[in-house]
């Protein structure tokens, strides 16, 4: 099956799934089961508060606070610069270039996960929702991945303006 609208929207799950699984490419799980989209449709009619995870192998996942990353979308919006952001509770993930994650570990409250067994969490999973999608709004294609180096600063600043305690990281 394919995405029978265009752009996926956050609420619509089939969807979401289908964009995930089939253009994007991402290897999907519930719990540490593989899952094609076709199943997730069915896991996800049974059990409506399963977590969807994709595996981190085709990007590098570049996670903090939520208030950090929204800070950090404004600025990245401005210079032009919008990388695939996925907000879940109280976190924000960017979606960078494989491998290019070791641009920011350096930032305490910065968490970079990559490879097969590091997992971000997907809609349609509840609360989870796309800021910027990782697909393209006007065409089925998956954006191309900017490196994490364009976040250092951003993220940076955010961390500055938002101490630790107040924007939810650790004691």
């Amino acid at each position: 099956m394919t995405t029978s609208m265009w752009p996926p929207r956050s609420r619509d799950a089939l969807v979401n799934t289908y964009a995930d699984a089939e253009l994007l490419g991402w290897p999907l799980f519930v719990g540490t089961e593989p899952m094609n989209a076709d199943r997730v449709q069915h896991v996800f009619a049974r059990n409506p508060t399963t977590v969807l995870l994709a595996a981190c192998t085709k990007f590098d996942a570049v996670t903090a606070s939520r208030k950090v990353v929204t800070d950090a979308l404004v600025r990245l919006d401005r210079i032009g610069a919008a990388p695939p952001c996925l907000l879940y509770g109280e976190t924000g993930t960017f979606l960078v270039a494989r491998g290019s994650g070791v641009h920011v570990p350096a930032l305490a409250g910065v968490q970079v996960m990559a490879g097969a067994d590091a997992r971000i969490t997907l809609p349609p999973t509840h609360g989870a929702r796309w800021d910027t999608p990782p697909w393209h709004l006007t065409k089925r294609a998956p954006v191309e991945l900017p490196s994490a180096a364009v976040l250092h600063s951003c993220l940076e600043e955010g961390l500055r303006l938002y101490p630790r305690r107040e924007a939810g990281v650790g004691p």
